[in-house]
């Protein structure tokens, strides 16, 4: 029999159940999901372009990495203004791909990297909704919010707001759960819950009198073991200075035959390499496995005492580990996300907000916990910020809306940033998300506030996922902060508005009972997306809905391949025409045409006017439709088109008859 739609009894299908319910049908789906998008992934790739800040930002994961080994970073290096922490995940991860694939190019690991992130982030999004929302409909609006092809496209090419995106929507979901677990632990905790013969009896020392003298000993011994290991590899460095020397022995063909006779298998051409080489790769290498190290001992001490000492353990650390442990791991998320972009706070202030309206005053110290665990993550991996961590974030902040006023095409006229329209995101989200989507959103407006939920918790939630919304909206009308190249500066709020989508698609499974006529509405609501994704890749993050005329309506109205990725195609029909050695000018975007240019050619930046005439102008970026007529002592030989519309133009030097 079905339940009542007032009916407000712990179901697996009330939005929040997955808080009480270990086992959650539906995540069976959403992992097979994930994976079918991992594969797709990979297979395609190797056809998106590099965007225009793709090679500056790599530049700064390496610098920033540098810092690292060396101690700090230059004068001119600490007033890069943005957080590295990304930039220097993907540099290595790109890297690391390559490795493993030596066929991609460093972009590619790149594009890899953001894409893995964002799967994460849809697993992020998926335990958001389920707060809110049943899982039937939780599931569906993940489906339609990674089928939106602007997200789609911006998952493989935006190394800048797809990690901002994710790692806000992490923090702020891993902030809520470590609530909700301190709100369980004080509810499991009363006086009149606790268990009289659970584990809490006993001090430790009736424990420890319970193992044997010999088993004491060893205790003792393995823990002074861990302890004194800890102490030497952030310390005393006796370890460190022993190896040295054995390193020095072996290069010198002294010391233990059988490490000489390794050494020599290992390092090539030894005697053309000087010693202090292998010592400062030595020290690279020690630098980099130290962090690991400490917590393979911590985990082992760890370990020891739970295998020891279990009732000790479970009393204690079990108990502390359990409650304050999400707690931490949320610090330490939020702690990232700041070190990617100084918009962090506010997803602080969203758990925050919780917080209090869950715990009351009794927020005030796990809050406090909270922020230091953020404070110090951010410090340690942002090197722009040691030495004076106060006053460099403080400088940070108040340059937010300091920005160069970019220019931006929008209803056909080039505009200045700070001179765009209240209006101009909203209009830009409304021409750029799939149509159904926009349709379940209004219907979620008012549904978000009227949809039947269990209790005052929900009412909350509804709340702070409406700030999450609008408060950075208002950043933008009141001109705090800049934005340009359409929305994506902003994409950190769509998991938000995506929720209010939810709860659209609620009220229309309440409304219509027929199952097949649901499956129906389903596919209809999640094909728009996955057509648009087909037909517009590799270039799916230029996305326009039929609103505008799709993307043929929107050229020469608004702004297109912004980010120059069109420049991966032009440059590989260069490659295939041009002769050996030719120059090749690039209008715009040369940092996006570099990686894919054949070794020979000699790339240069092109001005308004030809100064001199390259075998090739590749011509892009934006506004290629009002850039069409540049050079035209120049003939169009190819053009990289999308639905019509061009992206980048190819011209070639006339050639006399």
């Amino acid at each position: 029999m079905p339940r009542p739609e007032n009916d407000r009894r712990p179901s697996a299908d009330v939005p929040g159940s997955f808080l009480r319910k270990p086992a959650r049908p539906g995540s069976g789906l959403l992992i097979i999901g994930l994976a079918a998008m991992l594969i797709l992934g990979v297979v395609i790739l190797r056809d998106f372009g590099t965007s225009a800040d793709e090679g500056a930002n790599s530049y700064w994961g390496e610098r920033f990495l540098k810092a690292y080994e060396t101690g700090g970073l230059t004068r001119q290096d600490a007033e890069y203004f943005h957080g590295p922490f990304y930039f220097m995940v993907f540099t290595v991860t790109a890297k690391l791909f390559r490795t493993l694939n030596p066929g991609w190019l460093p972009t590619d690991g790149t594009h890899l990297t953001n894409l893995l992130t964002f799967l994460v982030g849809l697993f992020f999004f998926y335990r958001l909704s389920l707060r809110m929302l049943p899982r039937g409909v939780s599931l569906f609006v993940t489906a339609l919010f990674a089928g939106q092809p602007v997200l789609f496209g911006h998952a493989f090419i935006n190394q800048k707001d797809i990690p901002l995106m994710v790692f806000f929507l992490a923090s702020v979901e891993l902030g809520w759960t470590a609530v909700d677990r301190l709100v369980a632990e004080r509810t499991r905790s009363e006086p009149m819950d606790r268990d009289p013969d659970g584990p809490q009896q006993g001090p430790p020392a009736a424990e420890w009198r319970l193992i044997s003298r010999t088993q004491r000993w060893l205790l003792v011994l393995v823990a002074m073991i861990l302890l004194l290991a800890l102490m030497d590899v952030w310390r005393f460095e006796v370890g460190n200075r022993i190896v040295r020397g054995l390193l020095a022995d072996a290069y010198q063909g002294r010391g233990p035959a059988f490490l000489a006779t390794l050494f020599g298998r290992v390092a090539q051409d030894v005697y053309k390499t000087p010693l202090e080489a292998y010592l400062s790769k030595f020290d690279r290498f020690l630098f980099w496995v130290r962090l690991p190290l400490t917590a393979v001992l911590l985990a082992g001490g760890l370990a020891l005492w739970r295998r020891a000492l279990p009732m000790s353990y479970a009393r204690s650390m079990g108990t502390w580990l359990r409650v304050w442990g999400p707690l931490l791991v949320a610090g330490g998320v939020l702690g990232l996300t700041n070190s990617i972009r100084i918009l962090a706070p506010f997803a602080g202030f969203l758990v925050g907000v919780y917080a209090w309206g869950k715990l009351g005053r009794h927020a005030l110290l796990p809050l406090a916990l909270y922020g230091a665990t953020a404070a110090m993550v951010t410090y340690l991996t942002w090197p722009a910020l040691w030495g004076d961590p106060l006053g460099a974030m403080l400088n940070r902040v108040l340059r937010v809306s300091e920005f160069d006023p970019h220019e931006v095409l929008f209803l056909g006229t080039l505009r200045t940033a700070d001179a765009l329209p209240w209006f101009y995101m909203p209009m830009l989200l409304g021409m750029q998300l799939t149509i159904p989507s926009l349709a379940l959103f209004l219907i979620g407006v008012p549904s978000s506030w009227t949809l039947p939920s269990p209790g005052k918790r929900f009412s909350l939630l509804v709340s702070l996922t409406w700030l999450w919304v609008l408060v950075p909206y208002l950043g933008v009308v009141l001109r705090l902060v800049p934005i340009y190249n359409n929305f994506r500066h902003f994409l950190f709020i769509l998991p938000a508005l995506f929720v209010v989508v939810g709860f659209g698609a609620w009220r229309v499974k309440l409304l219509i009972h027929s199952p097949g006529v649901r499956a129906g509405l389903v596919v209809v609501a999640l094909l728009p997306g996955l057509i648009g994704i087909v037909r517009m890749h590799p270039y799916e993050y230029t996305y326009y809905n039929e609103l505008v005329g799709g993307v043929r309506g929107a050229d020469g109205r608004f702004e297109s391949d912004y980010w120059c990725t069109a420049f991966r195609a032009a440059m590989e029909y260069v490659n295939s025409v041009a002769k050996p050695n030719a120059r090749v000018g690039i209008y715009r975007g040369t940092a996006s045409a570099s990686p894919y240019a054949r070794p020979d050619l000699h790339l240069y930046r092109l001005a308004d006017k030809l100064s001199s005439e390259p075998d090739y102008a590749v011509i892009g970026c934006r506004q290629t439709q009002l850039l069409a007529s540049l050079f035209p002592e120049m003939e169009t030989v190819h053009e990289v088109r999308v639905e019509g519309e061009v992206l980048a133009i190819v011209k070639q030097r006339a050639v006399g008859p």
